[in-house]
């Protein structure tokens, strides 16, 4: 594995640069003691996902790294119980904008793919419950869809409920607003979104074509339903379909290096837990392709005059 020297002071610095384009306050209430800021702590819980710590596996590792509390400002140690109280009263709108930031981070998407994956939410052994006569097969999860940019490997929007739901019912609203705020060329999705006002969606508000698979190859285009099915089906290119599958890379990256369980047990700190992932792994992506080049001396020269 590469080795990037200053990594986390780089991570600092992408925190850094996401708080100021989500326009994010640096305190929340204007009774707010101050002492520690909304930057300061939204870094602590990202460092906390890169790590893979506990809270108090956190604290005891930013304790010895003088140089990162430097970095940060941090003149004074914050109790984890700080970070717990922050992580409770942090809307899902500050993470919704969080991740879009990226947007000012990464060029335009031009081939965009949507699917969606399950974290599991039990950390229990199968092995175990096996033994003990539990049931294991169907364990709690969350249905995690994201929509991802399969040249940069880059997650663009992400998704988040426990249970299940109809895939072409989660992906309509991303779409819409995949359209608003980015675009793409090309969009590419498997059978499990075969659905004519997805395709409607992709090509009119999108304004993509839709690389979608289509259930039922053998039925011929006469006996298919829906107009915007049937007009990709002369132009639909098998071959091109296949880069799909680079969501499954992405799916696979995101787990083997963020892990594919949650320890959180409330339903919000699950969702933010996973949002805040989603925000680590993007970071992580652009440092290591190397696109934080350009970006860093813009990032440190707005971090002193902010």
């Amino acid at each position: 594995m590469e080795i990037i020297p200053n990594k986390f002071k780089k991570v600092a610095d992408f925190c850094f640069e996401l708080f100021r384009i989500a326009k994010l306050p640096l305190y929340f209430s204007k009774f707010s003691n101050r002492m520690y800021s909304v930057f300061q702590k939204i870094f602590m819980l990202v460092y906390k996902q890169f790590r893979k710590f506990t809270y108090e596996e956190l604290m005891t590792d930013v304790a010895d790294n003088q140089s990162l509390r430097a970095y940060l400002g941090l003149n004074k140690l914050m109790e984890y119980t700080t970070l717990i109280k922050f992580k409770e009263m942090l809307p899902q709108a500050v993470l919704d904008r969080l991740v879009l930031a990226f947007k000012e981070l990464m060029p335009a998407p031009k081939k965009v793919a949507i699917d969606s994956t399950g974290i599991s939410l039990d950390n229990a052994s199968p092995h175990y419950c096996k033994r003990l006569g539990m049931p294991f097969k169907k364990r709690p999860f969350m249905k995690t869809t994201f929509i991802v940019d399969i040249e940069m490997f880059t997650i663009l929007l992400c998704k988040a409920r426990k249970g299940h739901r109809h895939d072409s019912k989660e992906a309509k609203p991303m779409v819409r607003k995949l359209a608003e705020e980015y675009g793409a060329d090309e969009f590419f999705a498997d059978k499990g979104y075969d659905d004519n006002e997805l395709f409607k969606l992709v090509v009119e508000k999108l304004g993509a074509f839709p690389f979608i698979y289509q259930k039922n190859q053998n039925v011929p285009k006469r006996r298919k339903h829906g107009t915007y099915r049937k007009m990709t089906c002369d132009t639909f290119d098998y071959g091109q379909y296949l880069q799909r599958n680079k969501i499954e890379t992405v799916n696979s990256m995101f787990k083997k290096r963020f892990s594919s369980k949650i320890r959180s047990r409330r339903a919000k700190f699950q969702r933010i837990e996973l949002f805040l992932r989603v925000v680590a792994f993007n970071i992580d992506r652009l440092i290591r392709t190397g696109h934080d080049c350009i970006v860093m001396l813009l990032i440190k020269i707005r971090r002193v005059s902010y």
